[in-house]
């Protein structure tokens, strides 16, 4: 019979075990930073919403235009807000912008993030071109719809629902500027409502969504020569405006929808 002293089997063992144990010490590969491509589909048109004067029991208060806007121009500065953020939260993270201008995409963009069979082939193209460039993580910006609300000293005002891009036009309520005292009648309104939705490219599944409504009141004063609530900006001010809500609600809801 052999005999094996108990020495030499804890010797053996010890070694085996503390190779064990090395192996599993070894550093675990880091996961690699999401890579991110960003698209909007807010900017292909704006609206101009009219309060309505009369009260009763219509369905809508406010009466409503639609103008389609033909470039990218809006589009491409709710990315550039889109990605100031990322930069900023994810500095190592890459970025891929996408401009689509498929109008069944801003047509559908309620729809995207939800299998179904209207937005089936979309969301598999979609998939396609994000995998096929490497994307790990999309960001997306889209129209979102909720009360309209203008902040005046007194608390808010408004009426009905707008969403997107536009301006909200009142031409009867009396109103007055807090600096000087003036009284005028009416105001406009330049409001971006829109959502910002972290998607998963893998499953095309929603992981983090972040609302924001931004909006600013402009009153027909005597000092700009404005007669007309719709005049109290030109049209340059009136571009410019949009661009300051919109870069203002991206940046709120990315931050929102990108926090840890």
């Amino acid at each position: 019979m052999k005999i094996v002293s108990f020495r030499k089997i804890f010797c053996v063992g010890g070694a085996a075990l503390a190779f064990v144990a090395g192996a599993f010490a070894q550093p675990a590969v880091p996961t690699p930073p999401p890579s991110f491509a960003v698209l909007s589909l807010v900017g292909d048109q704006f609206s101009v919403v009219f309060r309505r004067q009369e009260s009763g029991t219509r369905l809508d208060p406010n009466s409503r235009r639609e103008y389609p806007v033909a470039t990218t121009t809006f589009d491409d500065m709710a990315l550039d807000a889109v990605e100031d953020v990322i930069k900023r939260l994810k500095p190592v993270s890459s970025v891929l912008r996408f401009s689509i201008r498929d109008p069944r995409l801003f047509a559908l963009q309620d729809k995207l993030l939800v299998e179904s069979g209207d937005s089936h082939g979309l969301r598999e193209a979609l998939a396609k071109l994000l995998r096929d460039n490497s994307a790990t993580r999309l960001v997306l910006v889209t129209k979102w719809r909720d009360d309209a609300q203008f902040t005046i000293v007194e608390g808010k005002m408004g009426s009905g629902k707008i969403s997107g891009l536009g301006f909200f036009v009142d031409t009867f309520t009396r109103l007055h500027t807090t600096r000087t005292g003036e009284a005028t009648t009416g105001f406009l309104g330049p409001f971006a409502y829109l959502s910002v939705t972290v998607v998963d490219v893998a499953t095309m599944a929603p992981v983090r969504s972040a609302q924001a409504r931004e909006s600013d009141m402009q009153l027909p004063l005597n000092a700009t020569g404005a007669v007309h609530a719709w005049d109290a900006l030109t049209p340059e001010g009136k571009v410019e405006a949009l661009e300051r809500v919109l870069r203002r609600a991206v940046a709120s809801a990315t931050t929102a929808a990108l926090a840890d």
